[in-house]
């Protein structure tokens, strides 16, 4: 194999070429200070040093912010300490003009200075941040939360808004108060008026003997069942009666029932919501067996109407004589007997017959204890004319209905409340115009106050804990983050250092031998 010069030469070039540029790296490493210098260097690494110098960057927008909502709960801490002592001196004028010593002119001078300090309240509830935002308007914060209205009590102009923080990209809360939280309405010590709910109860389809219509209310079960004759009105009214009958021993409170325009309306009187609920079940199957029957006794003119089989609630019976009828619904308790018989329901036939009037003057009626089914009908003129005694089954259509509507939403009475700032203005009224025990009542008013604010203070101090506890577990977190990045992004200053000097020797080594064999020659060995 051949050598050439040439080759040698080549490579001893190409040789020091690639250790002075990774002597150049090298060496640029070291001036930066960072492990990586271009991304094109390692892509992996490069992608997760920005992801760590984004979280960071995030980091950091979270403490900004943090920072800002603890400035403005500061403010509005500053503000509420501010409204607490006003409330605090208040309270001392108002004991001081409920003393029965004191008379007009007294409590007139008590009253100044009262209205002074709700000019000076509501100037405080309508505090701006250091960037003139008004703190307690909710979500104007460009107008003013309490103004006066025409009749120059102050009103709250805000909403119940109430700004949100995020804490970390998975924590966020609301933060800081409006006029409805600072400055709540206070209890007046009355109730409102409750309004009553209003329950429409109807019934549908066809009512038959033997259906059963239920009623629940509140656990209480209430039913009836359809007797013959018995209309929808009566259906209801007696379920009304047996409702407010309930009511009147106690089972039921402040509930009263009563049929109007075809609907059972239910009244809750206390405004309570009222858990009702309603059912029907469908009569049984008819027993079809009932049988009539008219025959002309031989021996004389009389007539025999003969009645039997089972004698079922709703079964009807017709008798005609002539032109002239009566019909009648078997009820199923003839007789005083359940179920009843034959005999009974002949004989109550026979009462219904008379009780009419109708055959008066042309037939007479009478049963035979010997044949107790039969009804024993006595012509009275020679001219009677055609009978007919007929049994006719009860239906059985089964679809009756019941349903329960709410016409009228109830609202209990519910404890009354005076608004905050129309609180303070009525201790200045009662001291002029009212009496002792008036001013004595805007006392309970103004420990009213006095707790609300006070709550208020206790939740901006828990919130301001919350966000500093936030602040320090979030830079804990940028440190180790910190840590992790320096760790791949910085270099390693010892070991970059170390293997700079070695790279250079050995690159000073490589120059001097290149030198010195650059100048040997085999003419050298000739001479």
């Amino acid at each position: 194999m051949t050598i050439s010069t040439t080759l040698l030469f080549s490579r001893a070039v190409n040789l020091m070429g690639q250790q002075q540029s990774d002597l150049a790296a090298l060496q640029e490493k070291v001036a930066t200070g960072k492990e990586l210098v271009r991304p094109s260097d390692s892509p992996d690494l490069a992608v997760n040093i920005a992801r760590i110098k984004a979280s960071i960057d995030e980091m950091d927008a979270y403490k900004n912010s943090l920072n800002a909502v603890n400035d403005r709960l500061t403010v509005e801490e500053s503000y509420i300490e501010g409204g607490k002592d006003v409330l605090i001196r208040m309270k001392q004028l108002t004991l001081q003009g409920a003393n029965g010593t004191m008379f007009g002119r007294d409590r007139e001078v008590i009253a100044l200075e009262i209205d002074e300090l709700v000019s000076e309240m509501k100037n405080l509830a309508n505090g701006t941040d250091g960037k003139g935002n008004f703190l307690f308007g909710g979500s104007r914060v460009s107008s003013k939360p309490y103004s006066e209205d025409e009749d120059g009590t102050i009103r709250y102009q805000g909403d119940n808004f109430r700004p949100n923080i995020d804490y970390t990209a998975h924590r966020r809360s609301a933060i800081g108060r409006n006029g409805l939280d600072v400055f709540k309405p206070v209890l007046s010590g009355e109730s409102t008026e409750p309004v009553p709910g209003v329950y429409d109860l109807t019934l549908g389809g066809t009512l038959e003997p033997q259906d059963v219509y239920t009623v629940v209310i509140d656990g209480s079960a209430f039913s009836y069942e359809v007797r013959p004759g018995d209309s929808v009105e009566q259906v209801l009214a007696r379920l009304a009666h047996d409702v407010n009958e309930a009511s009147r021993v106690g089972t039921l409170e402040n509930l009263k029932a009563s049929v109007q325009d075809g609907a059972l309306q239910f009244v809750a009187l206390d405004g309570v919501d009222r858990q009702i609920s309603v059912g029907t079940s469908n009569s049984g199957d008819p027993v079809d067996d009932l049988f009539s029957s008219v025959v002309q006794d031989v021996d004389s003119s009389m007539v025999i109407a003969e009645l039997d089989g089972t004698m079922e609630r709703g079964d009807t019976v017709r008798l005609q004589i002539g032109t002239r009828s009566i019909s009648y619904q078997i009820k199923g308790n003839e007789g005083g007997i359940t179920p009843t018989s034959p005999a009974a329901v002949i004989e109550a036939i026979k009462e219904t017959a008379e009780a009419t009037g109708l055959f008066v003057g042309s037939a007479s009626f009478r049963t035979d204890e010997n044949q107790p089914g039969q009804l024993l009908i006595e012509p009275l003129t020679n001219n009677l004319g055609n009978v007919e005694f007929q049994a006719i089954e009860r239906t059985n259509v089964n679809d009756q209905s019941i349903r329960v509507e709410l016409v009228e939403e109830p609202r209990p009475a519910l404890p009354e409340r005076v608004e905050f700032f129309e609180s303070l203005q009525e201790i200045s009224i009662a001291l002029r115009n009212g009496t002792q025990d008036q001013i004595q009542g805007k006392l309970d008013h103004l420990d009213q106050m006095l707790n609300i604010v006070t709550m208020s203070l206790a939740g901006i101090g828990a919130e301001m804990n919350s966000i500093e506890d936030e602040i320090s577990i979030n830079e804990d977190l940028k440190l180790q983050l910190q840590a992790t990045l320096s760790g791949q992004e910085d270099l390693d200053y010892a070991t970059a250092i170390t293997e700079l000097q070695a790279k250079m020797m050995s690159l000073e080594a490589a120059q001097s031998s290149f030198a010195k064999i650059s100048q040997l020659s085999v003419f050298d060995y000739l001479r």
